[in-house]
């Protein structure tokens, strides 16, 4: 018996790779992976930034605890390791089999490979890298980017080799 497998929205872009470069859907054929992903990706952002947040007062306080038991010498390794948390978290999240963070889970976006599959680990480190050393010192004009090009990709996205689009198939 041969297994049956349901056609996926993604696999639409995922069929056609063989015959030409993987690129992800096109916004006018499949607009329906991008409506409202700009307004998402940013409430999706201020979720996740509110989850680090606490995660990192949550730390300073372990740390500052341990620092004051050994005297000041931990105090800063530990601090510097708390800035780690906005890296790890948003890396280890999107490499996972969700492919998002919490905040992106909650409005329903995800990120994909270009041609339609799950990013791997390093994938997601240089999306978060790339966002994190350009966007802060910047003042996130950088992400103006996406403004301009239809699948509204930023800078990150793009030399990663990513797209965050609508989670169609769970929708």
């Amino acid at each position: 018996m041969t297994e049956i497998r349901p056609v996926t929205p993604s696999a639409r872009w995922q069929e056609t790779r063989a015959n030409r470069k993987a690129e992800g859907p096109d916004p006018i054929e499949s607009p329906e992976y991008y409506e409202g992903i700009s307004v998402k990706r940013i409430i999706a952002y201020v979720i996740d930034f509110i989850i680090c947040a606490s995660l990192g007062l949550v730390g300073a306080v372990v740390a500052s605890i341990a620092g004051i038991m050994s005297f000041g010498l931990l105090f800063g390794p530990l601090m510097a390791i708390l800035a780690l948390i906005p890296i790890l978290y948003h890396t280890f999240l999107i490499a996972s089999p969700q492919s998002a963070t919490y905040g992106m889970r909650f409005v329903g976006i995800r990120v994909y490979r270009l041609d339609g599959g799950q990013p791997e680990i390093l994938q997601a480190f240089i999306q978060t890298a790339v966002f994190f050393f350009t966007a802060p010192p910047t003042s996130f004009l950088i992400l103006i980017v996406s403004l301009f090009n239809t699948k509204r990709r930023c800078l990150h996205d793009m030399l990663a080799g990513t797209l965050v689009l609508n989670n169609v198939e769970h929708n």
